[in-house]
């Protein structure tokens, strides 16, 4: 990263064929080949997102002292109106804007606007009052101006053609930004519009975390579903802890299975796909192209149909989709178990709002869904804790020893239950079976299939995928043992 920092404080693209900048006629204004730019939204928020988690990790100054450079670089070069701050092109010239108003095209104030979330992250962490500024005055400026959003949080798409208008991450970024501008400054209108923007979101993709590219579209975004896993963490901690049943499914389902762990599979997928002619000869300094395919395990797929992990028609090893995919990982992680503290002595107060196999300094979680719905729970201290159920379910059964199996209700989603140190409980619920139909797209890029669930988890789908295909899930994989942490968690959300 510190090779691309360069004026302005800036992240500037290197000149290499990947980093052509994309969109040159509707982004920017009288791109020559060979001139240096700096992509306005995704590479600073890129940037942004990587020095604030060296800095918590490290605690090197150097992290902080260039992510405020890139925050004052960019309130430099920010238009100021009476409505706040914009970009009024997709990348800035190193010799400054050709353009000076916004409009260049259809949704651009909301796609400069997604570096918010982490100007506001880092705020948070250093109280660097320019960086919460900065991110308001986006934020105000795209709220006021955005012709992409209905009064009820609606995606409205524009002009026929221009893809940028239909991106579905712009938008989840960009309601990430604005939920965590809500959470931060106490403003309820900005947490209410998030939320409408999240469940219109819904309303796009399917119940198990596929959401397009593009709207509307038959490919998805690994991007997008790690944006509406965050919205839905955020929204069940601080709005309603249903959301909290969204977040689960969309990662025990989509994001996992969009992950590439088998190379052996995923040679074999790309092999089925059409031979690549015009393919550059040779290396790049920050590109290669020995060992793609082994490179990429452990990675995500970068646009998944819902039944297949790569398509002829838009197949793509993209690293900002195996970013996203990863973060995603960890928020799911970090979120499972939520400790928060007791008030007026009241002892602290235990969750695991997602049933995923983890440890924490509190509570040691086996999980063993798919193959049965059991939870099993080591209390490192005593503890009252409560469990979240898979949706609609309202009972589980305890046993622990020295006692009879006995029934629990739950209550809001969750039963509650106490274990001294060193004490396990399992926990017993059903998964019951079920199949749902899924259509995305439209037209010629329409996708259909048939979904078979097992609880909250999707075993299978049909027709299966023709390429690397996806949901061909055993039903008796045994239980996921979790790892404990050596390193302190570091707050991502």
């Amino acid at each position: 990263m510190w090779h691309f920092l360069k004026y302005e404080g800036l992240s500037w693209l290197p000149t290499e064929p990947w980093a052509v900048p994309w969109g040159a006629d509707i982004l920017l204004v009288d791109w020559q080949p060979g001139e240096e730019v700096a992509e306005i939204s995704w590479a600073q928020r890129a940037t942004l997102m990587a020095m604030v988690t060296r800095f918590l990790r490290t605690g090197e100054g150097r992290y902080a002292e260039a992510a405020r450079a890139m925050v004052d670089g960019l309130l430099r070069i920010a238009v100021r109106s009476a409505d706040g701050l914009c970009f009024p092109e997709g990348y800035y010239h190193a010799d400054g804007w050709r353009y000076w108003k916004p409009g260049l095209s259809f949704g651009l104030e909301d796609y400069n606007a997604v570096v918010a979330g982490p100007l506001l992250r880092f705020f948070e962490i250093t109280c660097y009052r320019p960086a919460y500024a900065l991110a308001e005055g986006l934020l105000s400026f795209a709220l006021k101006h955005s012709r992409i959003y209905g009064p009820d949080g609606r995606f409205l798409l524009g002009r026929a053609g221009t893809p940028e208008t239909a991106h579905f991450h712009t938008r989840t970024s960009f309601a990430l930004g604005a939920l965590k501008l809500g959470l931060i400054a106490e403003r309820p209108e900005l947490i209410a519009w998030a939320q409408r923007v999240y469940e219109q979101g819904k309303t796009w993709g399917t119940e198990f975390g596929w959401f397009p590219e593009h709207l509307p579209n038959r490919h998805a975004e690994t991007c997008c579903t790690a944006d509406m896993i965050k919205l839905a963490l955020l929204l069940g901690r601080h709005v309603n802890s249903a959301y909290y049943a969204d977040a689960e499914r969309y990662g025990r389902n989509h994001l996992f299975e969009s992950q590439y762990l088998s190379l052996q599979r995923l040679e074999e997928g790309v092999a089925r796909l059409p031979a690549e002619e015009g393919r550059p000869g040779r290396d790049f300094p920050y590109s290669s192209f020995e060992r793609v395919a082994e490179r990429q395990v452990g990675a995500f797929a970068s646009r998944p149909t819902l039944t297949d992990a790569i398509v002829p028609e838009a197949s793509a090893f993209m690293q900002c989709c195996n970013a996203a995919g990863t973060r995603a990982l960890y928020d799911l992680w970090h979120c499972a178990v939520e400790e928060r503290a007791g008030q007026g002595g009241e002892p602290a107060r235990l969750a695991v709002h997602l049933r995923f196999s983890v440890e924490t300094p509190a509570l040691r979680v086996v999980s063993h869904e798919p193959a049965e719905g059991r939870l099993d729970v080591t209390a490192r201290r005593a503890c009252r804790f409560s469990v979240r159920l898979p949706e609609g379910e309202r009972q589980a059964l305890l046993a622990r020893a020295g006692e009879v199996v006995r029934p629990l209700e739950a209550r809001g989603g969750y039963v509650e239950l106490d274990l001294g140190a060193g004490e396990t409980a399992r926990l017993h619920y059903p998964l019951r079976e079920r199949s749902a139909f899924y259509e995305v797209g439209y037209g010629e890029h329409t996708g259909q299939c048939q979904g078979f669930w097992r609880g909250e988890t999707l075993m299978r789908v049909e027709p299966p995928g023709q390429h690397l295909p996806l949901y061909g899930r055993s039903p008796d994989l045994p239980p996921v043992e979790p790892s404990p942490s050596a390193a302190t968690p570091i707050e991502a959300m």
